[in-house]
């Protein structure tokens, strides 16, 4: 597994990760409800039907005892990438309206993931969702291991 960080801007961040896996199967665990709720984090629960226009909500309860909530929909499906709307709810971390691509690329016997979270509305808040991200993709890359 390779990992790379490219420059972000104070409202966008980008980030690759390779996986020594096929683009099929990484995708699966973004696609697949069950496979995604594997890696994802301590989601409490999770609302995810992958279909253009569908919208999602994952709720995730808080070491204060607050809830908070990722919402967003569909915007797009291919056999390349996947394109989400992206609004934190409650907590500390609410975000507003942002928009998330992960683009899949074969590459050699593997797959590069890379991901964009764009419309972030500080270098603050595009620091958190770093934070965030690099938890999540290491989740994956153990998941996909």
């Amino acid at each position: 597994m390779m990992f790379s960080l490219n420059p972000a801007t104070e409202s966008a961040l980008y980030l690759t990760r390779t996986f020594n896996v096929s683009k099929d199967k990484v995708m699966k665990a973004w696609l697949e409800a069950g496979a995604l709720q594997k890696w994802w984090g301590p989601a409490a629960s999770m609302d995810w039907k992958p279909k253009v226009g569908n919208t999602f909500r994952f709720d995730y309860p808080l070491v204060t005892g607050e809830k908070s909530a990722v919402v967003g929909e569909f915007r797009d499906i291919s056999d390349d990438m996947l394109v989400l709307s992206w609004v934190g709810e409650g907590g500390k971390k609410a975000l507003g309206g942002t928009l998330v691509t992960v683009e899949f690329r074969k590459v050699g016997k593997g797959t590069e993931l890379a991901l964009t979270h764009e419309l972030l509305p500080t270098g603050t808040a595009r620091d958190a969702q770093r934070t965030e991200w690099l938890g999540r993709l290491e989740r994956l890359g153990q998941s996909l291991a």
